[in-house]
């Protein structure tokens, strides 16, 4: 079994082939990046939905809960499965879930949810440009359209050309993000007070649970996705402990930001936010500029799950796909999809923790850090899969309790760590020859293997 995080593949941007430690990056390269996964428009507009129902110092323990506990790790366990394999989530995947499973499965929801978020980001873009230039969004569809149409294609130029493009894209985008941070806090204080916003105290509207359950509802595709950005990172477990301080260095004052200058305003819409808290064009400007960091991070990703969906390995094939993936993105962002923003962010909150946990439990507790491409369909995946979305499911819906996301990953290591113990010892196959090779040298009783035939 070899370990594919030291292979050299060429230095291409592949989408299936391991990055080469000669490749390799700083830390501060992926923290950057991740720092711009982190600004994005639903970020501000949760944080103005969570100061609907809480104060400043309660926003202030529901963030430092939900970033610095449980979506740091989360990200930091995703992210070195990334860098000790070198490859794209989607490709990580077919160790847990076999190839034919994790193209079908995996690689589709990667697909599906990379495209919704960025066409979801792309028509909120869309509104602010047609707001600056005094299109009325609402009415005017047509102008709006080809607003969108223009700024969803320049959003998704880098991340056609691959992961180079988008470092430095980032390096400019992100302190544009910053000059935004400021801006809106000046715009609030100057049109709201300190002193109102401050003592801001409204009736809860939502628990705390709920509300930390929304924190981690936004950002828990990443807790999968991540790998497709430390692939370009060291395999060192110190770099991967700091690579997420990008998304909690953004998004902690991003959500403050979307909080404190909805306290003036009253709304959860950012671009309504801007108009009314008077920003001048370069704010419109200055946001379009920081969406583009995480679109470019949704489309890259969109990308590689495409080209391990369809077995493409080749920088121009990866490229290709992205562009066709672009194409049929801005179409989605036309047809409304930001009216179904809420319905879209808890769907992502019940797939991505079961795919996430499933992948650290075979990485970490199944296949001691190593990575095997392991053809056809695992079904211990499967039973994991299904099983730990309804525990998801249940905990949002059904009969709301704890925290939905941390729950459903749990539940989602517990099962697949059993099935696939179990799997080992009634009817072991090469999804489990690891588990039974480790019975053996346990003296646990000799089980044949079924890739060899021979007795260990």
């Amino acid at each position: 079994m070899e370990d594919v995080s030291i292979k050299n593949s060429g230095g291409k941007d592949e989408a299936l082939s391991p990055v080469p430690l000669s490749e390799r990056q700083h830390w501060i390269s992926p923290a950057v990046i991740f720092g711009g996964l982190e600004f994005t428009i639903p970020v501000l507009m949760v944080g103005a939905a969570l100061i609907a129902s809480f104060g400043l110092g309660e926003l202030f323990w529901i963030l430092a809960i939900a970033l610095f506990v449980f979506q740091w790790i989360g990200n930091a366990l995703s992210g070195y499965i990334g860098a000790k394999t070198g490859r794209s989530s989607s490709v990580i995947a077919r160790t847990s879930f076999g190839s034919t499973q994790a193209r079908l499965i995996v690689g589709m929801t990667i697909f599906i949810v990379s495209m919704g978020w960025w066409a979801l980001q792309t028509a909120v873009a869309g509104n602010a440009i047609s707001a600056m230039f005094g299109i009325d969004y609402e009415t005017q569809w047509g102008l709006w359209a080809l607003v969108t149409i223009i700024a969803g294609l320049l959003f998704a130029l880098p991340s056609i050309i691959g992961y180079s493009s988008m470092k430095w894209t980032d390096y400019l985008a992100v302190p544009a993000g910053l000059l935004l941070v400021a801006g809106g806090i000046y715009y609030a204080l100057r049109n709201t007070g300190w002193e109102k916003i401050s003592s801001w105290n409204p009736e809860p509207q939502m628990t705390f649970l709920a509300a930390i359950s929304l924190v981690i509802g936004i950002n828990v595709s990443q807790w999968v996705i991540s790998a497709d950005y430390t692939r370009y990172a060291k395999p060192k477990v110190r770099d991967n402990i700091l690579i997420p301080i990008g998304i909690v260095g953004v998004g902690f004052p991003l959500f403050y930001v979307g909080a404190i200058m909805s306290i003036g305003v009253g709304d959860a819409d950012i671009v309504n936010v801007m108009m009314n808290l008077g920003f001048p064009i370069w704010g419109f400007i200055i946001l379009w500029l920081a969406t583009w960091t995480s679109q470019l991070v949704n489309n890259y990703s969109m990308g590689l799950a495409l080209a391990n969906m369809l077995n493409v390995n080749s920088n121009k094939g990866r490229a290709l796909l992205t562009f066709a993936g672009t194409i049929v993105s801005i179409v989605i962002a036309l047809a409304g999809i930001l009216d179904y923003f809420m319905d879209f962010l808890y769907m992502t909150a019940l797939i991505y923790p079961a795919i996430g946990g499933i992948m650290m439990a075979d990485f970490f507790l199944i296949r001691k850090q190593q990575w095997v491409d392991n053809k056809g369909w695992n079904w211990m995946a499967t039973i994991a899969l299904v099983a730990s979305t309804l525990v998801g499911y249940y905990t949002q819906y059904v009969n709301p309790m704890g925290l939905p996301a941390v729950q459903s990953l749990i539940a989602a290591v517990i099962v697949y760590y059993a099935a696939m113990k179990i799997k080992a010892k009634f009817a072991p196959d090469h999804f489990t020859e690891v588990v039974v090779d480790e019975s053996s040298e346990r003296g646990e009783g000799a089980l044949v293997s079924p890739v060899s035939g021979t007795v260990r």
